[in-house]
């Protein structure tokens, strides 16, 4: 499961209670009060403490089955670690809030040949669809009849076009919705039955009372540069350092080079800006009235207080350093 947030949790918490065996929860963020309007494995006291997501998720799975062995992944999934991630699973759920890991994901899934199911939700709307390119040929299924994201979705909208949670904010019963489908696919083709899998790209609007299938059948293109030419742009691509994180106001910066971080020597070093403290992994502090730093010990950091990431790079490296 790749990201822990509204998305991720209802379908966390769906296939825990299903008996899926084994669970790697990845998620890079902490959990805060905004989220437990609809981030459904969150208490007060996640948020209060400012608790990884994927920290808290398996606290919560563990106390529905302690029998699940479930691996939590505090890290941001990016081109140098998606193949590693997703290369242990046998179905991968996207429980994104952004496109270009989405894309990310779909070439991991593609490359390495495993399902992958999307599932995406903003306002009152949110969609869903399995994505079986990368394994067509071993569930049975044509490989004209199982497009990738790609083939559906060329493209990410661009900048300021699309809607946001900081936009059009996210309506609960929707992520609901969207989550449980996105559940039911991966459960289906856990269980071998891929003859249930809903072959189509799912969608509800609940301002409008609607939902609507596409079908996918003859829907996968052999000009897709993703399944159709194989060439995976973006786990070859570097990433940004910075990344705005939807409805936050906060941008998380990662390190110019990764490396374990000493949080207890760090805390020192930045006492004299404020107060710092170190728990559940993580160090936590204000820089100055308006502007929050939360270091992770890989070097992740998450700047509150700012959505511009020249800003928030400028903090981290007067913080933490470049």
């Amino acid at each position: 499961m790749v990201g822990c947030g509204a998305l991720g949790c209802a379908a966390i918490d769906l296939l825990a209670r299903a008996g899926v065996g084994t669970l790697t929860l990845v998620d890079r963020d902490v959990v805060e009060l905004t989220n437990l309007q609809r981030q459904s494995l969150y208490v007060e006291t996640d948020a209060r403490d400012g608790v990884p997501k994927a920290e808290a998720a398996k606290r919560r799975v563990r106390a529905i089955d302690s029998s699940l062995r479930v691996h939590a992944c505090v890290e941001h999934l990016g081109a140098g670690n998606a193949e590693d991630l997703v290369g242990d699973c046998d179905v991968v759920v996207d429980g994104l809030d952004n496109y270009a890991t989405r894309y990310l994901l779909n070439d991991a899934a593609v490359k390495l040949g495993k399902p992958f199911v999307h599932a995406g939700a903003v306002a009152f709307r949110g969609t869903s669809m399995p994505v079986l390119a990368g394994a067509a040929g071993a569930l049975g299924v044509a490989r004209e009849d199982a497009p990738c994201l790609r083939c559906i979705f060329p493209d990410a909208p661009p900048a300021g076009e699309g809607e946001t949670c900081d936009t059009a904010g996210v309506f609960g019963p929707a992520v609901a919705m969207v989550g449980a489908h996105a559940a039911a696919q991966a459960i289906m083709l856990l269980a071998g039955r891929t003859e249930l899998v809903d072959r189509s790209l799912w969608s509800v609007d609940l301002a409008a009372n609607r939902t609507v299938r596409m079908p996918l059948a003859g829907a996968a293109r052999a000009d897709c540069p993703c399944c159709g030419a194989r060439r995976f742009e973006f786990l070859e691509a570097p990433g940004e350092r910075c990344t705005v994180l939807c409805g936050r106001n906060a941008v998380q910066v990662r390190p110019a080079v990764a490396g374990p971080v000493d949080l207890e020597r760090m805390r020192g070093r930045l006492s004299a800006l404020g107060e710092f403290a170190v728990r559940d992994g993580l160090l936590v502090g204000n820089v100055d009235a308006a502007t929050e730093l939360t270091l992770f010990a890989d070097g992740r950091a998450i700047v509150r207080g700012t959505v511009d990431p020249v800003a928030a790079q400028a903090v981290y490296d007067r913080c933490v350093g470049s």
